[in-house]
């Protein structure tokens, strides 16, 4: 009887030690980066959800707001929209089939968008511009 409770026990410890090996390990997200013409911001990781193919990616912090929305189709990704907020003062949008212009990749769940995006400057508000963008973000 002794034997069968030792045994037992050996079994439980083998197999729990063998189950934690199989849990998967998780990396921080990098932190991620917006470039607005020609500045290079590094800002915390990007908050990333999925609805159905759209994949949304929104990057916040002390220094303004920017958040993306991308279509996954396959092996492609179609940028939808980009509004960015109070980034170097720069406040503007990209629409697809609107305003700007867009492109976007994803290299090992490593999203870039790159384009242009209609919109203010504090320096000028009252005048419309045309900026250049970059987003770099992990989800």
């Amino acid at each position: 009887m002794q034997n069968r409770l030792l045994a037992i026990a050996f079994i439980l410890i083998a197999t729990t030690g063998i189950a934690g090996c199989g849990q998967a390990q998780t990396m921080p997200r990098k932190a991620a980066r917006v470039t607005i013409d020609g500045t290079t911001h590094t800002a915390r990781p990007a908050a990333c959800s999925q609805a159905q193919s759209y994949r949304t990616l929104d990057i916040g912090d002390e220094n303004g707001h920017v958040e993306a929305v991308v279509v996954l189709s396959g092996y492609r990704v179609i940028p939808q929209w980009v509004k960015i907020r109070n980034v170097d003062g720069f406040t503007g949008s990209y629409w697809q089939g609107g305003v700007g212009d867009a492109h976007a990749e994803i290299t090992n769940s490593a999203y870039t968008i790159t384009g242009s995006a209609y919109g203010i400057n504090n320096s000028n508000p009252n005048k419309t511009v045309t900026t250049d963008f970059k987003i770099t973000a992990e989800c």
